[in-house]
């Protein structure tokens, strides 16, 4: 067992790795950083309500580190109501982690509904048997899970149709550089919708300088918890701004 549960901050639960000692989420709030830091920074009930209004009847998420489903559990929790379809690439390396999080006590409050209905759809993908990279629907939404190296199997989706939004969630790059590269990154900012955003709690300037050269704009992520800032990136313009250092530095020769 190379997880071990912990109970973070706001009452929710994550896991802590053994070997290399990072934890899934923030200890100040699991919950709160999957709510703050990716559903609500990458505007998924903005964007929905406005691909409603369009006619679309799906929001299409790619998330990168789908861990204990929290992230998921997320963005269901702000599709309440709008009668969109919650589809979902998810990457994870380890499918140890998913198994992991079923064992975890059930969350409780606000995020109770949506974190089960997301465990329950993980624990639905496993239970089928279902190959890396297979559909299945279940408890609201459909989900296709890609075990392995996402580098390998990113290159590999349609370049349509686009996510609406990415929650880039890998473990630090100190401990996944390859998910932090230019290469991958500009994968998946081929793959993203002219209005999406992609959001991470990552905030140091070769991240920031790599999503830059991947094609994106590049701007400030929120604080949540005691993390000082994020970064988000999207096509579109309109992102909070960088500190003025912070921008200059974007503008360096690559790499």
């Amino acid at each position: 067992m190379q997880h071990r549960p912990s109970r973070t901050g706001d009452g929710s639960w994550t896991l802590l790795h053994e070997v290399h000692g990072e934890g899934f989420h923030a200890r100040e709030g699991a919950w709160t950083q999957a709510l703050l830091r990716y559903a609500r920074e990458c505007r998924v009930r903005e964007r929905a309500e406005e691909l409603s209004r369009a006619g679309a009847t799906r929001f299409r998420l790619l998330d990168i580190g789908t861990g204990l489903g929290l992230n998921l559990a997320a963005a269901l929790h702000e599709l309440e109501g709008l009668g969109l379809v919650l589809e979902v690439e998810g990457f994870e390396r380890d499918v140890c982690v998913p198994l992991a999080a079923l064992e975890l006590p059930p969350e409780e409050g606000p995020a109770g509904p949506f974190v089960a209905r997301a465990r329950a759809a993980l624990s639905s993908w496993l239970d089928a048997g279902a190959p890396s990279g297979a559909w299945i629907e279940a408890h609201g939404l459909r989900l296709s899970m890609h075990r392995g190296d996402a580098r390998a199997m990113l290159s590999s989706l349609p370049l349509e149709p686009r996510f609406d939004a990415v929650f880039l969630d890998p473990f630090s790059p100190k401990v996944e550089p390859a998910l932090w590269e230019v290469d991958f990154l500009r994968e998946i900012a081929l793959r993203m919708a002219p209005e999406a955003r992609l959001s991470t709690y990552a905030a140091g300037s070769a991240v920031r300088r790599a999503l830059h050269a991947a094609g994106l704009q590049v701007g400030l992520g929120a604080r949540v918890g005691a993390k000082r800032e994020g970064t988000l990136a999207s096509h579109a313009s309109g992102l909070p701004p960088l500190e003025p250092r912070q921008a200059r530095r974007l503008r360096r020769p690559w790499p």
